[in-house]
């Protein structure tokens, strides 16, 4: 008979990876065993219905919030006075009349006539093809607005996610936190009670977990706040734990910094606002300055007096020759406003332009920083969490005191708090430099392609499950991203035949 653990063992071991050499071609079909497979998380289902109610309010809030129809409406408006302006080329109809008297050497005779007449620019200097095209420009700039309007209302969405997910994280920390320091305060009330140790560090573990309470009602707080500003974007209120995890695609972001300021200066729709800018204000003057020709316009009029007092009946058709010029300063004066109004938007354009490198740069700053922060804060986390394990033990094995074990969950605890910061902090800052470059929401684009950013929603965060978790311990396994796991049968050379080996985790 073999040994009653060695199937354990060669189970094991084949399950690990560690005894290749057994990996042979069984000759019949060996039995199922248990091994490790990947699963989703307990909040798996509850977490894919979060999510796609998450993407269809996505969808539904880049069409529908408030600042972008008022933004589609002055682009509607725009569009109005481009036909209006193209317009302009076609005749006019006028329609009046008037009534009156005359005096005459016969006596007084009253009047009324009517006058329709038709009226078509010939001649005019430039000034409709310059209004044409100032109206052009300017419903390309509001088209511009639009699109960054729909970008910035769509990062302060994201934002208002992240903050929210920012703020639950933090206060199942600080829950956690306190269960942990309850827990550790029963061990010592036992011990205090058979008379091993006094009551001062019982008494600093009741005052570590009130303050732990007090900052989990504070996170709470925040939380409220940030939820109501998640509402005001998404018109719903989501589960407590049930948010979808967000990450910026790579391929969202640039590679350099200079591939970033290049990006953002030829996808900037601040930048493209301006241009349109400059150049209706270019048109503007051109406009301006052809109102000091001459128009010549093509005249149909027609005038019936009943009584033929003032007029006969007939059509008159001909030419009319206009030259306009007023006081001798109106001309003047509105060339110069458009040429002082076209300077304007020319410094305006410089000023964005530096605006948006700062901001290009800033932020890729901001992201590269950010990720060493959150790689030395989850080494800080690790260690804390190793120190603090080793405080535990030491006391259990009565070779250590609770204070020293306070100290040490208290540091893990602010570490986990600041973490969690860094995190979310990343991921605001891997929004905005996208938004800078334009890879947020691309001209043309919909709001389907924000499914990219809830492609991992199953991955637990390092954080989130906290309160979940029963050991205190346990939160050091959630400092790093990796599925959770669960047992599965599978099949594998026994050494044994005949013997089902299982393994566990």
């Amino acid at each position: 008979m073999q040994p009653a653990g060695l199937t354990w063992t060669v189970a094991a071991a084949l399950v690990l990876g560690c005894l290749p050499a057994l990996a042979q071609t069984p000759s019949a079909p060996p039995p199922p065993s248990l091994q490790l497979a990947q699963r989703l998380s307990t909040n798996s289902l509850a977490g894919n219905s979060s999510q796609q109610r998450l993407l269809e309010a996505l969808q539904t809030m880049v069409d529908n919030y408030p600042e972008i129809l008022r933004a589609k409406a002055a682009l509607a408006a725009a569009g109005q006075d481009l036909n209006t302006a193209e317009h302009a080329r076609w005749p006019n109809f006028k329609v009046g009349t008037n009534s009156g008297s005359v005096n005459r050497s016969s006596g007084k005779e009253n009047y009324n006539a009517i006058n329709a007449e038709v009226r078509m620019s010939l001649l005019d200097g430039g000034a409709i093809s310059a209004n044409v095209r100032s109206a052009e420009y300017q419903q390309a700039a509001q088209a511009s607005i639009l699109q960054g309007t729909r970008q910035n209302t769509l990062l302060e969405a994201l934002t208002a996610l992240l903050e929210l997910s920012r703020y639950e994280q933090k206060a199942a920390i600080a829950a956690e936190s306190a269960n942990i320091i309850a827990q550790l305060a029963k061990i010592e009330e036992r011990r205090a009670e058979l008379g091993a140790v006094g009551r001062n560090d019982l008494r600093q573990a009741a005052s570590r977990q009130s303050s732990a309470r007090a900052q989990q009602l504070s996170l709470e707080s925040q939380r409220a706040v940030a939820l109501a500003r998640f509402t005001r974007y998404y018109s719903f209120s989501p589960a407590t734990g049930h948010l979808p995890h967000l990450s910026v695609p790579a391929q969202w972001l640039p590679n350099s910094q200079a591939q970033a300021l290049q990006q953002s200066e030829a996808s900037s729709p601040e930048l493209q606002e301006i241009a349109q800018q400059i150049a209706k204000a270019q048109a503007e003057v051109e406009r301006s300055e052809a109102e000091r020709f001459p128009t010549l316009e093509a005249v149909a009029s027609h005038t019936y007096d009943p009584k033929g007092v003032l007029f006969n009946d007939g059509t008159r058709m001909g030419l009319e020759l206009n030259w306009n010029f007023g006081n001798g300063f109106e001309v003047r004066d509105r060339i110069r406003k458009a040429m002082n109004e076209l300077q304007s938007q020319q410094a305006q354009q410089e000023a964005v332009l530096r605006q948006v490198r700062e901001t290009a740069a800033s932020s890729w700053g901001r992201v590269q920083a950010g990720r060493a922060r959150v790689s030395e804060l989850q080494a800080a986390v690790a260690e804390a969490g190793g120190a603090f394990d080793g405080r535990r033990r030491l006391l259990e094995a009565g070779r250590g005191s609770l204070s020293q074990v306070l100290d040490a969950q208290l540091d893990m605890q602010n570490l986990m708090l600041e973490l969690a910061d860094a995190q979310h902090d990343q991921r605001i800052n891997e929004l905005q430099l996208v938004r800078t470059t334009g890879s947020l929401l691309p001209e043309g684009s919909s709001a389907l392609r924000m499914h990219q950013l809830f492609l991992h929603a199953q991955v637990p965060d390092r954080t989130e499950s906290m309160a979940r978790s029963p050991q205190h311990s346990q939160p050091l396994a959630l400092l790093t991203e990796r599925p959770a796991l669960q047992l599965r049968f599978a099949r594998h050379i026994d050494t044994y035949p005949h013997t089902t080996a299982a393994s566990w985790w």
